[in-house]
């Protein structure tokens, strides 16, 4: 009897220990909403920066349709009830509108004035209509928003317009050459979210001189659909290009610029190079093809010789096109418009289109990285990306060089640098011509950092460049940013006649 007893108890156990074996082991974890993994759960972060996503359609003469939708982030501490926008192709709305000097009207506008500009049809907060209006001639656009934007919070605004693109050779400007063909330079031409610091905002319009844009930097995807036979070159990465229903559809995007720029032209060849594993494209008309190649070889190497000097290039790619710019050329970040007129001669043998294109490639350091106020502050981003443009020709030839360009660009100013009533940290507003600026704000800004070299020795000097720009890099400095940063360094060379001299007039 005992041996049955214990029997049943040795199977009871048995059993019972298999039953919690497989309570444990066999039976199916079931997870609650906690335990569910991770990406399950997606959490949505607000962007760092505003977000440009702007989709364009070019009739392949001088009108675009438009959408722009903006993620508005608010990085201050400020709550926004408004907001402003600057609409610079409305300074082209008539002949008496036009900021340019009576000499340069015609340079601008070779056929007789053109008109052009920006049409608003409707603005969206959240999806909602907002009310706005045009104001300063209607050169800004205010939106009185439905719902404040407090700090740290985000906005979506939608913008649709139509362009219209005057004939001039100017950033925002086409010219028709040849047999039917046409280049348009689409610069300073969409709504673009004014600066507002300290409490206020920089509204200032165009001036006569100069350039105009003060921004900040910025995320943007810019899709454009053109006629089949258009190539557009732009600011940022190419995406995407195919073409779809006898269309060409072109799709750029970059993050961290400071406004976007492209040209659209029927009579684009392009060349491509490398340099620091950098993409270089440069666009040209194919019967200014060795300006083409010229342009790209200097761009090339200025990248190379400021990769090396203040510190790389952030971008993956970098395009110069031929446009219409008379003045010569124009930096946008990650794109440079030059005008037709540097691809032939004399231009190409005297230096000029070599001269042009290394500044536009410096610009892409100081105002693309470091920017600044360029109406009221100019000389901030002109007088160093100048005095980099000197540099280039000293580091790529050697003394003959930099003799060459002191002797056109630097020693036949220097008297009038001296004498001159206006001074090189002046605003735009004060100068009268072209003749009196750039002396004045370029060639003054050569004489700066030469004499600052001289005091504190080059290795110094690079040393600055380059702590200035990862001080201030995706930033706007001001002047007294500007000096303080230059006094914090405490170069014992450096005394007080020295800023007397240059910085405090």
């Amino acid at each position: 009897m005992k041996k049955v007893v214990t029997l049943v108890a040795a199977v009871l156990l048995i059993f019972l220990m298999f039953f919690i074996l497989k309570t444990v082991f066999l039976h199916p974890i079931v997870k609650t909403e906690a335990q569910q993994p991770e990406e399950n759960h997606i959490v949505y972060l607000p962007p760092e920066r505003n977000v440009y996503d702007i989709k364009v359609e070019y009739d392949g003469i001088n009108k675009i349709k438009a959408v722009m939708n903006l993620t508005y982030v608010n990085n201050t501490e400020d709550i926004f009830k408004e907001l402003y926008f600057h609409l610079y192709p409305n300074m082209f709305s008539s002949s008496a509108s036009v900021p340019f000097f009576k000499e340069d009207f015609y340079r601008a506008f070779p056929k007789g004035f053109s008109p052009g500009g920006i049409n608003i049809q409707q603005v969206e907060q959240d999806g909602k209509d907002v009310a706005w209006s045009l104001i300063e001639d209607g050169e800004i656009l205010k939106l009185i928003l439905n719902h404040p934007v407090e700090p740290g919070n985000v906005s979506i605004l939608n913008i649709q317009f139509e362009l219209t693109i005057p004939q001039a050779k100017f950033r925002l400007g086409y010219q028709t050459f040849g047999d039917g063909k046409i280049t348009l330079s689409l610069g300073n031409w969409y709504p673009i979210l004014a600066v507002c610091k300290d409490d206020k905002w920089s509204i200032d319009k165009h001036y006569a001189i100069g350039d105009c844009t003060y921004s900040d930097i910025s995320d943007y995807t810019v899709s454009f659909t053109v006629p089949e036979d258009f190539t557009v070159a732009a600011s940022g990465i190419l995406e995407e290009g195919y073409t779809k229903d006898n269309k060409a559809i072109f799709i750029y995007s970059i993050d961290s610029i400071r406004e976007f720029a492209a040209a659209i032209s029927n009579n684009y060849q392009t060349s491509t190079d490398i340099v620091d594993g950098i993409k270089i494209v440069s666009y040209f008309h194919p019967e200014d093809k060795r300006g083409g190649f010229m342009a790209l070889n200097i761009a090339k190497y200025a990248l190379g010789i400021f990769n090396d000097a203040f510190g790389k290039y952030p971008y993956p790619e970098l395009r110069i096109a031929e446009a219409n710019y008379y003045p010569g050329g124009m930096e946008f970040p990650t794109f440079i418009m030059m005008d037709t007129t540097k691809y032939t001669e004399p231009h190409i043998s005297s230096t000029s289109l070599e001269r042009s294109t290394a500044h536009e490639v410096a610009h892409q350091w100081w105002y693309g990285l470091v920017g600044s106020d360029q109406i009221n502050e100019p000389w901030l981003d002109e007088g160093i990306t100048e005095f980099s443009t000197a540099y280039y020709f000293e580091k790529r030839y050697g003394q003959p060089g930099r003799d060459s360009y002191f002797e056109r660009y630097v020693n036949t100013c220097v008297d009038f640098v001296m004498k001159n009533h206006i001074h090189m940290l002046d605003p735009l507003p004060l100068f009268k011509n072209q003749q009196e600026y750039f002396p004045t704000v370029y060639t003054s800004g050569v004489l700066f950092y030469e004499d600052l070299r001289n005091q504190i020795g080059e290795e110094n000097l690079l040393d600055f460049l380059r702590s200035y720009l990862e001080t201030f890099k995706y930033k706007n400095v001001s002047l007294k940013e500007f000096e303080e940063f230059l006094r914090g360094k405490k170069y014992e060379a450096l005394d007080e006649s020295f800023y007397d001299k240059w910085l405090n007039p």
